[in-house]
């Protein structure tokens, strides 16, 4: 038995094929001006969740290249410091073996040795209190403001200085499962309360200034001692940074290739979409014009 097909049927089906249509259509452009294959979760669950899973990875990995930066900064800044320690050393160095040659030197020539001695040791003093972003680098993970305090009398003079350090380990977490200590003890590059640079020069001052070519030879060991402190922390820090360097290169590798699993899982292929939208809106116009002539004049014929 045939059903009875009225005017109303016939113009309700055409209507809701029309805006079904539209909707297609609707879809397509939005698609295209966002760029995503869907906008909301519901669209594609299984695309949403994966997509979900790639953005935290994504925001781990930003997190670590972050964190590789500041533990760049904090390398940077203590290999400046050693350098500008080293050179020093070097020159105290220099100045031993010159006021050693005791009859060489007069008393002013020793006097103009003890005075860059002096000089000398306010440059370390400020090498080891060097700061990153208000921290000081060289003494761990202390909340003083400098790794060295300065001791003074009751008349001002400076006396020795107070090692704030606490040997604390300042690290950042910069791959996953791997963490890189950023920081250098500022004990076992300038010294503690058992012994420091700044006591070893004053050390070597008193002897310049008493004339014993004998002590201050032997202050020349200690020198180089120190010397080699400096220089094992640079080498410490390159080794670090090697080791840094190699992480962020593995975290930009890593970056792209999660940024190109998230365009196959969320994004669209521009072009094809582009021709898909063409396609669906010259269908539309069609399917319009056709059915305004079919069908009796209704409020269809406004859609025109």
């Amino acid at each position: 038995m045939l059903g009875r097909v009225t005017q109303r049927s016939i113009a309700l089906n055409s209507l809701n094929n029309l805006q079904a249509s539209q909707a297609r259509s609707s879809k397509l452009q939005e698609q295209l001006t966002s760029g995503k294959a869907y906008a909301k979760p519901s669209d594609n669950p299984v695309a949403a969740g994966n997509a979900l899973r790639l953005h935290e990875q994504v925001a781990v990995n930003t997190e670590h290249a972050r964190n590789i930066g500041d533990a760049q900064a904090w390398m940077t800044t203590q290999e400046n410091a050693l350098d500008g320690a080293l050179s020093a050393l070097q020159k105290v160095r220099d100045l031993t073996v010159q006021a050693a040659s005791t009859g060489s030197n007069d008393g002013r020539a020793r006097a103009a040795v003890a005075a860059q001695l002096r000089e000398i040791k306010e440059q370390l003093v400020s090498s080891a209190n060097t700061t990153h972003m208000g921290r000081p680098v060289f003494a761990g993970t202390s909340t003083a403001t400098e790794a060295y305090t300065a001791v003074t009398d009751t008349d001002g003079k400076v006396t020795g200085y107070t090692p704030n350090d606490d040997r604390g380990a300042v690290t950042r977490a910069v791959a996953p499962g791997v963490e890189v200590q950023v920081n250098l003890s500022g004990a076992a590059v300038f010294g503690d309360d058992t012994g420091s640079v700044f006591t070893e020069i004053d050390e070597l001052i008193a002897a310049v200034n008493g004339t014993d070519g004998a002590a201050i030879s032997e202050k020349l060991s200690v020198v180089d001692a120190r010397l080699d402190k400096v220089t094992n922390g640079l080498a410490t820090i390159g080794a670090r940074v090697n080791q840094l360097d190699a992480l962020q290169e593995a975290g930009t590798a890593r970056a792209d290739f999660l940024g190109q699993q998230l365009d196959e899982v969320e994004g669209v292929d521009l072009a094809k979409t582009f021709v898909e939208y063409n396609l669906q809106s010259t269908a539309y116009q069609a399917a319009l014009q056709s059915t305004a002539k079919v069908i009796q004049p209704t409020l269809l014929d406004f859609l025109r």
